[in-house]
């Protein structure tokens, strides 16, 4: 048995359900608007349960227009992540808040949630 990749997972389940890219880290050509979506900790409760957390920034040209998009995402891992046939829970960490990003000045909303996934077999 073996855990899944979460970050390629995720990112599989976000692109399709999303208007905007979806990245794993910042881009270097960054577009106006995207998601970023890693797995930033978490720990296997044993050999078949992993619980990863994982992080979402939504980033835009507006804070008003990240905070639909990070609320966007947050209702798909809420409602939707049964798509993801290895998780099975989804808990959030912590909600959207405001978080520009301090390099650029642009527009960016992160939150986070705790997957509960089960390995592979």
């Amino acid at each position: 048995m073996r855990f899944p990749d979460v970050d390629a997972m995720v990112r599989v389940f976000l692109l399709p359900r999303v208007s905007v890219p979806v990245h794993i880290s910042v881009p270097k050509d960054r577009p106006d608007s995207f998601i970023r979506a890693w797995r930033n900790g978490g720990a296997a409760t044993n050999r078949v349960l992993d619980n990863a957390t994982v992080t979402v920034e939504a980033w835009a040209d507006s804070s008003v227009k990240a905070a639909e998009l990070a609320e966007d995402v947050r209702g798909l891992f809420h409602h939707e992540y049964t798509a993801m046939p290895l998780v099975r829970g989804v808990e959030e960490i912590s909600g959207p808040y405001s978080i520009p990003d301090p390099e650029s000045g642009t527009a960016r909303y992160r939150f986070s949630v705790r997957l509960r996934v089960r390995a592979a077999r």
